[in-house]
């Protein structure tokens, strides 16, 4: 016999139900980070720390690593590493309060900006990773929803500086734009807001490093006329404006 309509959707909707529960659970905890962004200038100093926040009632515990931070055809690529250390490696963060995440240089740097990524995931600590548990046809599924940041750390020298081209061309659906980067050290784009005509699209903050490459899709703007306009904040703090001409 055919089961009802009703029977049919009874897991996708436990599973809804579940998540949106996780995902209230894992709001209520309330982390951050001061600052979320760590740059360390290796004439004047080899260690720099960010803290990070619990503005929550429960205890958390976190576990943080280090990564080399590549960008490889507009991929990131994390690799392990040893030229930067991090202290402490786990700790438990109380709620209501704050823990210092120190990183130290052990490479001696060079002319080009080194770029890593430190990492920092949440690790199961009585309540604080929200759990729960869904049967579904008669299988019971865990789900979880640790948190997890990942916050970008350059190393560069004070004679270090992007070089920035752009390029745009309009495709079917959109205009592709097209970054590269033949400095020694990154770019950033923050709050970046790409105008065409009448038209205008919001793309979240990325970073375009020394000698990486970097495409973006700006949907809808191929319906547009005119050149393409680029406002941002870069990594200076300053606000910038690009214009771009398109055939």
């Amino acid at each position: 016999m055919t089961a009802p309509h009703t029977d049919r959707c009874w897991t996708p909707r436990l599973l809804c139900a579940a998540l949106l529960w996780l995902a209230a659970q894992a709001g209520a905890q309330g982390f951050g980070f001061t600052p979320t962004v760590l740059t360390l200038d290796p004439t004047r100093t080899l260690s720099t720390q960010t803290t990070m926040l619990n503005t929550g009632r429960v205890a958390a515990k976190f576990r943080v690593e280090v990564r080399a931070w590549k960008v490889v055809n507009g991929a990131m690529v994390l690799q392990d590493t040893r030229d930067l250390v991090v202290n402490p490696t786990e700790f438990v963060l109380p709620g209501g309060g704050s823990q210092v995440v120190r990183v130290g240089l052990r490479k001696k740097p060079g002319a080009q900006e080194l770029t890593f990524r430190l990492i920092v995931q949440q690790q199961p600590y009585g309540q604080s990773v929200p759990q729960s548990v869904v049967n579904a046809d008669g299988i019971d599924i865990k789900l979880d929803m640790p948190t997890n940041y990942s916050l970008p750390v350059y190393v560069a020298p004070p004679s270090a500086a992007p070089r920035m081209t752009y390029d745009a061309q309009v495709v079917p659906g959109g205009v592709d734009l097209r970054l590269e980067n033949a400095g020694t050290r990154h770019e950033t784009f923050n709050a970046l807001i790409a105008r065409r005509g009448g038209l205008s699209v919001n793309v979240p903050s990325f970073a375009v490093l020394g000698g990486a490459r970097q495409v973006l899709q700006l949907e809808g703007l191929e319906q547009a006329a005119g050149p393409l306009t680029l406002s941002f904040v870069n990594a200076e703090g300053k606000a910038s404006n690009v214009t771009i001409p398109l055939p």
